[in-house]
């Protein structure tokens, strides 16, 4: 009987890398898609520039994080775009279930940016 639960230990193991390599090239696949969105079929000016740097699955949830502008009004530009963004991944992924889409500025640019600024 230690045998089949060794067996059993490592079919797990397996499964569990398997789902944690399929997540990683979701988030890529994600990120790739949305950026082509974002340059080819949004045409709100609040985002031009703006760029998907990340993305992270958690659930039913993505959490998708963004370079761009300095400007407040991006975040609500890509939160009006979820939607329209959603609906896109949904149809050119062929994905069963969608995660919601939630958007936050990238720190390391964020960084990059107030740097900026001080240097005015």
């Amino acid at each position: 009987m230690g045998n089949d639960e060794s067996k059993r230990r490592r079919r797990n193991r397996q499964r569990a890398a398997n789902e944690g390599a399929r997540a990683l090239r979701l988030q890529e696949l994600i990120r790739e898609e949305v950026n082509l969105l974002l340059r080819g079929e949004i045409r709100d000016g609040r985002l031009d520039g703006v760029s998907i740097t990340q993305v992270e699955l958690n659930g039913d949830c993505a959490r998708l994080w963004f370079s761009g502008p300095v400007e407040s009004e991006v975040g609500e530009a890509l939160a009006g775009a979820a939607g329209f963004l959603r609906s896109r991944l949904t149809e050119s992924l062929g994905l069963k279930r969608t995660p919601d889409l939630r958007f936050r500025r990238d720190p390391a640019t964020r960084k990059l940016d107030t740097n900026e600024e001080d240097l005015d």
